[in-house]
């Protein structure tokens, strides 16, 4: 029984990570499977794995063998289909190579393939409530979400993006002008979405308006912020959440500062050395989390709250907190020059431009 086409996912051990991202994105299987010359299983590669190979500083050119995991789960080519479904759910994992007597790779059972259950239980929290005072005038009569970016209003976007990865339960927190997107998203049936409303009756900043949900999510749930444009694997990240253990995930995305002028460095006023225009890298927020629903246990109730200061809380509290590091196009549309360069890069980063509404 043939489950995926595996041919494009079969990779070798001394090839660079670059070959296993585009093996991971171009397949949709989230994996690359790592072979020897005769096909014989060295090991996998999951996006979670590559993420945290780039956390600790190295490159795309780092070689497969360094990072797979080399005691994969297997199971043998010709096992039920009953069978593989339980031990993918008893493993809790995603994948299983289906190997032979010689450990030579067949097929891969693929547990979304085997339940063939498109739509996610996670919920989705959008933040839509901020002002936008750096984009006005563009925001002076609509809020910041239904500015325009690459022909469309960006929440349309980010639904649509939303839907296409299986995440239909989406609540928006409104404030300014929180009417207009009402009126625009309705019920948000024409997106193949469930779309709710929180009305923040006062300023609740980035992270306080969770606690006017009105009922608890019972799975892990997304929160994002409204302004943002970008094509995150938002299942990676929740398998990436659900292998670190954690009970709150932060995207974060890597910034570069070039300082413009020679940098002195000094010890008491003797100059030690001088770095020309050097750059400066920093891991900064992206403004995407997941979060378990018992981490809201320590969210103020009704008060402006910052999320900042709600991880700061949360790694007070020794609650398991973890970075999941962004790979794929990400701009947070906060001023006119970010709103310039997304609408010329809004083609490469959302595949093409279509209509409100359409996936």
């Amino acid at each position: 029984m043939v489950f995926v086409q595996i041919e494009k996912v079969l990779l070798l051990a001394d090839q660079p990570m670059r070959a296993a991202i585009e093996a991971i994105d171009s397949s949709g299987l989230k994996i690359a499977i790592i072979v020897d010359t005769n096909r014989q299983l060295l090991g996998m590669v999951t996006d979670g794995d590559i993420r945290r190979t780039l956390l600790t500083g190295r490159g795309l050119e780092t070689p497969i063998c360094e990072f797979m995991n080399t005691t994969p789960h297997t199971a043998f080519i010709g096992s039920e289909r009953s069978v593989l479904l339980s031990r993918l759910r008893q493993e809790q994992i995603l994948h299983m190579p289906l190997v032979d007597s010689e450990g030579v790779v067949h097929d891969l059972a693929y547990l979304p393939m085997l339940e063939q259950q498109p739509n996610r239980e996670n919920e989705v929290v959008i933040m839509a409530g901020g002002l936008g005072t750096r984009l006005q005038p563009l925001t002076e009569k609509i809020p910041k979400p239904l500015v325009s970016v690459g022909g469309r209003p960006l929440i349309d976007t980010i639904i649509d993006r939303l839907v296409s990865q299986g995440l239909t339960q989406i609540t928006l927190c409104v404030n300014y002008l929180g009417h207009l997107l009402k009126e625009h998203l309705g019920d948000g049936s024409r997106y193949g979405a469930n779309v709710m409303f929180v009305h923040e009756n006062k300023r609740m900043g980035t992270a306080g308006a969770l606690s006017l949900l009105e009922r608890r999510p019972k799975v892990p749930f997304f929160v994002m912020n409204g302004d943002i444009l970008t094509s995150v694997d938002l299942m990676a990240m929740h398998d990436f959440h659900q292998e670190s253990g954690a009970k709150a995930t932060m995207a974060v995305n890597n910034f570069s500062h070039e300082v413009p002028f020679g940098v002195v460095e000094l010890s008491g006023k003797r100059i030690t050395s001088l770095r020309e225009k050097p750059q400066y890298n920093y891991l900064v927020n992206a403004g995407i989390y997941l979060f378990d629903p018992e981490v809201l246990d320590y969210m103020p109730s009704d008060e402006f709250y910052e999320m900042n200061s709600f991880f700061d809380r949360l790694i007070e509290v020794n609650v398991p907190v973890v970075a999941f590091p962004l790979r794929e196009h990400w701009l947070d549309i906060g001023r006119p020059d970010d709103l310039e360069r997304a609408n010329i890069t809004y083609d490469e980063i959302v595949g093409r431009k279509s209509e409100p509404g359409e996936a």
